[in-house]
């Protein structure tokens, strides 16, 4: 027969052995199950992952709401401290309230994203249906804007019992300076109506077309933060799922998205016509950091080239993002030069002020999303290599930084470095320690995402700075066992003094868990008989 040759790199692949392989399986590496950790629960991972899998279907998903919700359980009679029905039982009908927030897609599409991870892991057919599920209320998210790429922050259906639109005129009063975010509401002819600021009534405006929402209200002025949500799920379903229904759906929106960020050179434009607050992703639009915003935007606008295959996404990322066909000033902003994007990588200021303590943690949480999502599709050896090495050096462990994300205690960073750091020949191996960092953090998660009564250790928990916003921070970053459940654990900052009272009614959907667990269990970092 006759020998081919194959040049794995151009598949994101390394050779070992005469085969391609996938670079963290490289060498077979044999990762820690870190077996002796004191503050881990007697639960295993697989057990843990089976309980919250269960109970986001039953209990976060309404069946009118295609996204995950934290909720509030009824009370026991008039005994409010307790629920009526426990957490292990309760289902979607016991919920009194749903705590619905403005950033509600960013959470949902993490769920979304470690489905899409389950299904590449195990391919049960009912994976496909969650996926489905939630792949819907993007649409809808999408959908509801009248704006082709553009998302809602929140979005409100009428009928459901335990979640309204807001009650206050003032919420529905275009913001002048479009720096915040206000509501709208969808009238019976479709159309968009806002509370005029003068009159305090009720106007029409002239985006209709919205006949399907009839009677829902959505948040509009979408944020960065929402993007690096869907954009991480949508990726995530795109290189993972194989299923020609869900590639069709996910393709189309991907290809939405990318148009619209094509279109406006790099600026979400809400459905009033007005650019968004947090939404201008060109390297330097001067309101964050030109390395985070840079990988943003290589990081959206690769995923949507690769999956619309349109070839003017793929030429602006190409020809203008990375500048190969040489010089050529694409984005006519005023601030802008025309330089690869690569070049600013290690301009993304994740670690700001003395000790690192004025660092936004919501930007650390994105800027990892975007490299990530980059590196999911982005097989060029020049980019990767640019990208590993930022993720490495500059990112995860900066040399003689304070508070580096390699001491974080978070599992989810953990694995995005250890699976897609420099690996094989030329590089110094597969990340032992934050995989079993990783591990054993994944095995501290509680067993129960209801809110428990839990105080900072004395010991480690001394204020030694306040963050951007002014809160107290410590030296120690708290480790899963000790830190309170959040929407997102991974998100937060571990530095962090804050507590909880115990309120067995408020659960927190384990999509942090999930995700991690997934994701360690894709890359082979554990197996499912942990």
């Amino acid at each position: 027969g006759r020998l081919e040759q194959v040049d794995c790199r151009a598949r994101g692949l390394l050779c070992e052995q005469g085969a391609c392989v996938e670079p963290w399986r490289y060498g077979s590496p044999q990762w820690s199950e870190c077996p002796d950790d004191p503050l881990a629960t007697p639960e295993s991972l697989h057990d843990k992952m089976v309980y919250y899998e269960d109970i986001v279907r039953r209990l976060h998903l309404h069946p009118r709401m295609r996204w995950v919700l934290p909720v509030l359980l009824a009370c026991d009679g008039s005994d409010c401290s307790r629920p009526a029905v426990g957490e292990e039982q309760a289902t979607w009908q016991d919920v009194e309230r749903w705590l619905s927030g403005e950033n509600d897609g960013l959470w949902s599409a993490l769920y979304l994203a470690a489905e899409a991870y389950r299904y590449a892991v195990t391919g049960e057919a009912e994976v496909l249906d969650t996926i489905g599920l939630l792949l819907e209320g993007e649409r809808q998210r999408l959908a509801i804007t009248g704006v082709p790429g553009v998302f809602t922050r929140q979005l409100i259906p009428p009928g459901v019992e335990g979640l309204s639109c807001p009650d206050d005129l003032q919420a529905y009063v275009p913001d002048v300076e479009k720096d915040d975010n206000q509501w709208v509401r969808v009238s019976d002819a479709g159309c968009v109506e806002v509370v005029d600021a003068s009159s305090g009534q009720w106007r029409a405006t002239e985006h209709c077309g919205l006949d399907e929402f009839a009677g829902w209200c959505w948040l509009d002025n979408v944020s960065q933060d929402e993007y690096a949500g869907h954009m991480f799920g949508l990726a995530a379903v795109y290189r993972l799922v194989d299923d020609e229904q869900v590639q069709q759906t996910v393709r189309g929106m991907l290809s939405d998205i990318g148009t619209m960020l094509v279109d406006t050179r790099l600026q979400i434009v809400d459905w009033d016509g007005r650019p968004v607050e947090h939404g201008r992703l060109y390297a330097l639009a001067m309101d964050n950091f030109p390395g985070f915003n840079a990988a943003m935007a290589l990081a959206f606008v690769k995923v949507c080239a690769a999956a619309s295959g349109d070839p003017a996404i793929e030429d602006f990322y190409e020809n203008c993002l990375l500048q190969r066909g040489g010089e050529v000033d694409c984005l006519h902003w005023p601030s802008e030069q025309p330089r690869p994007y690569t070049d600013y990588l290690g301009q993304a200021g994740l670690y700001v002020g003395q000790d690192s303590c004025l660092s936004n943690w919501n930007n650390i949480s994105m800027h990892f999303a975007s490299l990530h999502d980059l590196l999911l599709v982005e097989f060029d050896p020049q980019v990767r290599a640019a990208v590993q090495r930022h993720l490495q050096v500059e990112a995860f462990a900066p040399p003689d930084t304070p508070r580096p994300v390699a001491e974080q205690n978070n599992a989810w960073f953990d694995i995005i470095y250890a699976a897609w750091k420099a690996l094989g020949p030329g590089s110094d191996g597969p990340a032992y320690g934050a995989v079993e960092n990783a591990v054993c953090m994944l095995r501290q998660f509680p067993s129960s995402q209801a809110v428990p009564d839990l105080q900072c250790p004395p010991d480690k928990c001394q204020e030694v700075c306040t963050d951007r916003l002014g809160h107290p921070l410590g030296s120690y970053p708290r480790q899963v066992a000790e830190r309170c459940p959040s929407t997102f654990l991974w998100w937060g900052n571990p530095y962090s003094l804050g507590s909880c009272n115990s309120n067995s009614r408020h659960i927190k959907p384990p999509t942090d868990y999930l995700l991690a667990y997934w994701m360690a269990r894709y890359f082979g970092f554990i197996d499912e008989d942990q």
